[in-house]
């Protein structure tokens, strides 16, 4: 869907903050925004897809649409951040593993060498 799309972006891109902080901003202008969008369509079909485009205007005519919006984005930054941490957890085991195989190394040379 094209909302997943959106939110998908602008955590990829670490723009959470002040995508939620514009939307929020925005949200009184909701409808008229969703009306200057239907007026510039034919110049921004030049650069998108004119369903996608024709998509997004008509779900920002709805009040709720910010709302859910936000949610999304907040969502997707949520799964973004679990996925951030599990990753550094498991790289600390990781390097913990490596020092404690280093140790055990250095312990057996060090019988080695005093035998």
């Amino acid at each position: 869907m094209l909302l997943q799309r959106l939110a998908n972006k602008v955590v990829q891109l670490r723009m959470t903050t002040p995508a939620i902080l514009f939307m929020e901003s925005v949200r009184p202008l909701n409808y008229v925004g969703s009306q200057v969008m239907v007026f510039l369509a034919p110049l921004v079909q030049i650069v998108f897809s004119s369903p996608e485009w024709d998509q997004l205007q008509q779900v920002l005519e709805k009040r709720e649409s910010l709302g859910y919006i936000v949610d999304l984005i907040e969502e997707k930054e949520s799964e973004y951040l679990m996925e951030v941490k599990k990753r550094k957890n498991e790289a600390k085991v990781g390097q913990s593993s490596s020092k404690v195989s280093l140790v055990r190394r250095i312990i057996s040379r060090f019988k080695k060498d005093t035998k």
